[in-house]
């Protein structure tokens, strides 16, 4: 490897690209940093979430997921290991066909985290056991790492993805 004046300009020229990159990256008018306030609303949010889901309440959840912004791409995803779900209505009509069985989850409250990825973004961690089953099948329960994202939006803060993790 060479090193000399000529790699430590480039080195410096792109530690300053990379620091202007997020410097510029735009926000929205009124949002600041994430308060407490915000944290408990994601906390909510997320517990509604939860009794939407083991309530088998479509049009609940379907208002917990983040819409998308006029021509600007669908936020809303669901990425499990065995499937992949692109797009609010997509993740509605998984939840659809998914509550026709057995469907129910149960955070653990007392180990959910909640970490500000920026100003707009915190990602929820969540141990959850989650019973499911097909219809007229015997239902199994299992623990995941439930991993979600909640942006701040103009009608407060909503779900945009969904990352299931099985715990074992």
């Amino acid at each position: 490897m060479i090193s000399g004046p000529s790699t430590a300009r480039r080195s410096i020229a792109s530690a300053i690209c990379f620091s202007l990159l997020f410097a510029m990256t735009p926000a929205r008018a009124g949002a600041g940093a994430v308060s407490s306030r915000d944290m408990q609303q994601i906390r909510d949010l997320f517990s509604s979430q939860a009794k939407a889901e083991t309530d088998h309440d479509l049009a609940a959840l379907n208002e917990m997921f983040a819409s998308g912004y006029p021509g600007q791409p669908d936020p809303v995803s669901f990425v499990a290991r065995a499937y992949r779900f692109w797009g609010k209505d997509a993740v509605i009509a998984h939840f659809q066909e998914t509550f026709a069985g057995t469907w129910s989850i149960e955070p653990d409250e007392t180990a959910v985290r909640l970490i500000p990825l920026n100003d707009e973004t915190v990602q929820i961690y969540a141990p959850t056991r989650v019973t499911i089953g097909a219809p007229g099948k015997a239902a199994a329960t299992s623990v995941f790492l439930i991993n979600e994202f909640a942006i701040r939006t103009p009608s407060g803060w909503k779900i945009a993805a969904v990352i299931p993790v099985p715990a074992q």
